[in-house]
């Protein structure tokens, strides 16, 4: 039998490096990581790079050219942040080591900062998230299917009985015969059927590495709805013309066969994949790791983030089987090249993201 790719050295060939580092050497290879250098620097200011004149009891230089005060840290995104360069090491290496995410208070526990500090940190990796996701159109055989996130109900108190066409009320089907109470007739607490309301649908777009090694490269986003308008943009923009799509029997993806080569489907209802081989089971991989880090990790969602909390998963099922050393380089190299952050940079006094992202954020940028 194949050994496990997590068995393997190649997952965990940076922890000795990293567990040998001193503040002075995590300074050191981050300033090599950002500059690919040791001895010269680059003003943000002026542009001048050269080797420029050491401030080291700061841990800054100081601009030759024009007088300008910098860090490694500056003008990034993790300009502004008051932890070390050897914390911000270890936060990374955590980060990139949780399959399913990584607690906020698990991680202010292990390294001694305030959870305020690590909501702020995570986020903005989860922004660099956002605006890294691979967008190019998937190729040969794509699995597409729709999950629902946030409004996680909370079982009630007692047992409550079922009304014969709960179902019904829940869904829209049937207008309740109680319109101030509609939860009594969609056999729900008030507060649960408050809930609803924060209910979002995640599309997950996922290309086959084909040879039983599962997805290759996903794309994932909130949606308005699981519609055919939404398939049909989505396949549109995010899907080659070339590719075969297979997805499951919803009548949202009955029309997409005409965008693409071949369009095949599964009937749930009956079965998890075809005799033939047709599944979506790449698309529900995705979410089962989605799914892990809300119970297991996160224990719940919200939807003002959930997309940075998508994008986040849409790296961790990409570089899934790249090796350790690699996925810290990548996160590092893209946090130290990614400008001041947007939507963290004085979050906690109230200077944050004005409301959700979803799908219509990525079409633009499509």
């Amino acid at each position: 039998m194949a050994q496990h790719y997590l068995h393997s050295k190649e997952s965990r060939n940076a922890a000795r490096f990293i567990q040998s580092l001193n503040e002075s050497e995590s300074e050191s290879w981050l300033a090599l990581l950002r500059w690919g250098s040791h001895t010269e620097q680059g003003c943000r200011m002026c542009g001048s790079f050269r080797a420029h004149y050491r401030r080291r009891h700061r841990r800054t230089w100081h601009c030759a050219e024009c007088d300008h005060e910098f860090s490694v840290k500056s003008g990034t995104a993790l300009h502004g942040t008051k932890l070390t360069y050897r914390l911000i090491v270890e936060l990374i290496f955590a980060f990139e080591n949780g399959a399913k995410g990584q607690s906020l208070l698990e991680m202010s526990r292990r390294i001694g900062a305030t959870p305020k500090s690590i909501q702020v940190f995570f986020g903005k990796i989860r922004e660099w998230m956002v605006h890294a996701m691979d967008l190019t159109p998937l190729q040969g055989i794509v699995h597409i299917d729709g999950g629902y996130f946030c409004g996680k109900p909370r079982p009630p108190r007692q047992k409550i009985k079922m009304p014969a066409d709960a179902l019904k009320v829940r869904f829209g089907k049937k207008s309740p015969t109680h319109p101030d109470k509609p939860w009594i007739d969609a056999g729900m607490t008030r507060r649960n059927w408050l809930k609803r309301a924060n209910k979002r649908v995640v599309v997950a777009l996922c290309e086959s590495a084909g040879n039983r090694e599962g997805s290759k490269r996903s794309i994932a986003m909130v949606c308005p709805a699981e519609d055919t308008a939404t398939a049909l943009q989505l396949v549109r923009s995010f899907v080659s013309p070339d590719a075969i799509v297979m997805t499951d029997e919803s009548g949202a993806y009955a029309s997409i066969g005409a965008l693409v080569k071949g369009h095949f489907t599964v009937q749930h209802a009956r079965e998890f994949a075809t005799a033939e081989g047709v599944s979506d089971n790449m698309a529900e991989t995705f979410y089962s790791r989605m799914r892990r880090a809300e119970y297991g990790t996160t224990h719940g969602y919200r939807p003002k983030y959930l997309q940075d909390i998508v994008c986040e998963m849409v790296w961790r099922e990409n570089h899934r089987k790249t090796d350790q050393s690699e996925r810290l380089r990548l996160l590092l190299t893209g946090m130290l090249h990614a400008p001041k952050s947007r939507w963290w940079t004085g979050y906690w006094q109230s200077k944050n993201r004005a409301g959700e992202l979803g799908m219509n954020y990525f079409m633009k940028k499509s």
